[in-house]
């Protein structure tokens, strides 16, 4: 696994799904695959060049354009053992879902939304890490909440879809307690909305 820098010089407001496509021009013949990378914009909201994060199964490839990346090594993770324990960010979107009063069978009758309560948030990420590690109450934060915008060219029509998404940046402290299932969501992200940054766990030791 490879953990890159990549600098986006840009002065307008990201498309988090432009961002993800221009990501993936990053890895050269693999545009037609399965999406093998999670990244995370460090300082989301403010302004000038983005600051990303990249975690990626092969190693990027600097290529022409305004997506510049800056460093990029190779890590793994056979340091986590059980009970280690670990500091984490994570910039996820939690949700959950509902009954759709309209009762569209395109999503059997249910619609995904937000989670807006604190407690309800917390949950959720406890939920996703409950078979691999215990998160410390204690230590466990919310360093932001932010409604991305974000549009994206459907294949059929080719007609621009607009979207928003509700993003939360978490951090704290996990002790593991499966520590093979733990680098297993490490490699494939928590959550839904990995295409507009989110899912992407970063560790360090605590």
């Amino acid at each position: 696994m490879y953990l890159s820098q990549c600098v986006l010089n840009t002065v307008r407001p990201v498309n988090p799904y432009l961002l993800h496509k221009k990501i993936w021009k990053l890895f050269p013949g693999q545009q037609d695959e399965e999406r093998s990378f999670l990244f995370r914009v460090e300082n989301l909201g403010q302004a000038g060049p983005q600051k990303i994060l990249l975690q990626s199964r092969h190693k990027p490839q600097a290529v022409k354009g305004d997506l510049l990346l800056l460093q990029s090594k190779e890590i793994n993770l056979t340091g986590i053992k059980a009970q280690s324990k670990l500091r984490f960010m994570l910039r996820a979107n939690p949700t959950k879902k509902i009954k759709d009063q309209k009762g569209k069978p395109t999503n059997q009758g249910k619609v995904r939304v937000p989670l807006i309560d604190e407690i309800e948030i917390n949950n959720w990420l406890k939920r996703q890490l409950k078979d691999c590690a215990g998160i410390d109450d204690n230590e466990l934060s919310i360093l932001r909440q932010d409604l991305l915008s974000f549009s994206k060219s459907r294949s059929k029509d080719k007609q621009q879809y607009f979207g928003k998404i509700q993003t939360v940046t978490y951090s704290g402290i996990i002790t593991t307690s499966d520590h093979q299932l733990l680098m297993d969501k490490i490699y494939s992200g928590i959550g839904p909305a990995k295409a507009f940054g989110c899912g992407l766990l970063s560790i360090a030791k605590a």
